[in-house]
């Protein structure tokens, strides 16, 4: 089941609120919202549902090993609980990568969310065995932070000791709240149908055009694309979350506003980031080793990121690319790129992260730099053609809008008016808000919307 689907949106999100409100226990609740979530990830894949369960009560027990023992041993229960999630991730997601170099292939399912919660899972083994949380006796709250439903798809990757109290202390919303959470599933919803899909056909439409201008075209339609799924999609998630009780961090901070690319890791994807900070980097030494050991834990960090996003060789790429690009900064540029006008370095960050989606959306390297010589002119069949500049004509509002809301500008505004008009200002931004939810339900209605990309990963 996806969020941007008519039967999330007016049937199991209503059934599923109207249940929670009105059940005062807070076990029932628990189990209600458990059952629901296992309903909703294992929608359309019943097989997937075994794996969510064998997950849930592997971590269940190996935190409660972990509890009883110090040590060595304590150790090896931790890396073992690890390698066992490790393994079920390299089994259906990498089984055939490795198996690339023969000419054997093996048809595996690939659960959705499989990489989401597989770091949830890991995050509660993480946690325990470093004594941020206590091991979690009650099976039904591990049961409802691994499979909640409004994260279990895509994230936010929220770290067990950041969830961790709310899994018991069941919070009672208000109206207002109830508001701010609905606004912020419309907002959501229209970033995802009313930009996103109708950028992904722009970049599908450009997607074999042999020109600079299609090429570049098609780049940008992709970069602003995926900001606007993912972002929408987190959006979404965040607001679901609210509904029940849950207060998930920001998972995106305007990271095309970024002046760098260390600033725009610390903007796109901030969850996944502060993952692999918390559980990988800092574990390693974080940056206070000397240099070639900050080096080693960087490349560590960027391949394993690259590798968590997709089983080819061109997210290993994109993925040493962003550590490369950091150790740049870090040691070659230094502070000559903060001299730089801001402008510039707005600039160059937003050149280099085009790159990087080229990267990642090509489907091989050797197509990924096909495509980054046409963008400078090399291999192309010319500047333009007629489909590239009806392309352009086409799409061009569609652009500027996707890059104005893309900035805080509109945030802003809306923060300005409530601020100014007050209760008049939050009747104004429901009103806006419910038109593009209206639209977005039109989009839905006539088949134009689409899947969220991170439903790949």
């Amino acid at each position: 089941m996806v969020f941007n689907s008519l039967i999330f949106i007016f049937m199991f999100l209503p059934l599923v609120f109207l249940a929670y409100t009105l059940i005062p226990n807070k076990m029932i609740k628990t189990l209600v919202l458990v059952l629901c979530s296992l309903l909703f990830y294992s929608w359309g894949q019943p097989a997937s549902l075994v794996l969510m369960l064998v997950t849930i009560v592997w971590n269940y027990l190996t935190g409660l090993e972990l509890a009883l023992y110090e040590g060595n041993k304590r150790k090896y229960i931790f890396w073992i609980g690890v390698l066992f999630h490790v393994l079920i991730l390299v089994i259906y997601k990498y089984t055939n990568f490795i198996l690339g170099f023969t000419s054997i292939h093996i048809d595996l399912a690939l659960p959705v969310g499989l990489s989401f919660f597989t770091f949830s899972a890991i995050s509660y083994l993480g946690d325990v065995y470093m004594g941020k949380s206590e091991p979690q006796k009650n099976l039904l709250s591990l049961a409802l932070y691994l499979s909640f439903f409004g994260k279990v798809s895509m994230g936010p990757i929220v770290q067990y000791h950041d969830m961790e109290k709310e899994l018991s202390r069941f919070k009672k919303i208000g109206v207002l709240e109830f508001g701010e959470a609905f606004q912020r599933i419309m907002k959501g919803l229209a970033k995802k149908v009313i930009i996103a899909d109708q950028l992904s056909l722009m970049y599908a439409s450009l997607s074999g055009n042999t020109t600079s201008l299609g090429t570049w075209l098609c780049a940008i339609a992709y970069m602003l694309q995926i900001y606007f799924d993912f972002s929408g999609y987190s959006d979404m998630a965040i607001g679901i979350s609210r509904l029940f009780g849950f207060e998930f961090d920001e998972n995106f901070d305007h990271p095309y506003t970024a002046v760098s690319i260390q600033n725009f890791w610390r903007k796109w994807h901030i969850s996944l980031s502060r993952w692999f900070r918390d559980y990988i980097y800092i574990p390693l030494g974080g940056n206070r080793v000397p240099d070639n050991i900050y080096i080693r834990n960087i490349l560590i960090v960027w391949l394993l990121t690259g590798i968590w996003h997709g089983a080819s060789m061109n997210f290993i790429v994109w993925g040493l690319y962003y550590g490369l690009l950091l150790l740049a900064e870090r040691f070659i540029w230094k502070d000559k790129l903060k001299r730089l006008p801001r402008f510039i370095q707005h600039l160059y960050t937003l050149l280099l992260v085009l790159i990087g989606w080229v990267f990642f959306y090509s489907s091989s390297l050797v197509s990924a730099f096909k495509t980054i010589l046409a963008m400078l002119g090399i291999g192309t069949t010319g500047f333009s053609d007629m489909h590239a500049l009806f392309a352009l004509r086409q799409n061009f509002v569609l652009i500027v809008i996707a890059i104005l809301f893309s900035m805080p500008l509109f945030d802003r505004i809306d923060k300005a008016i409530l601020r100014v008009m007050k209760q008049r200002g939050a009747i104004l931004s429901i009103c806006f808000w419910f038109v593009l939810f209206m639209i977005s339900l039109a989009f839905i209605v006539g088949n134009t919307f689409q899947s969220f990309l991170y439903f790949a990963f």
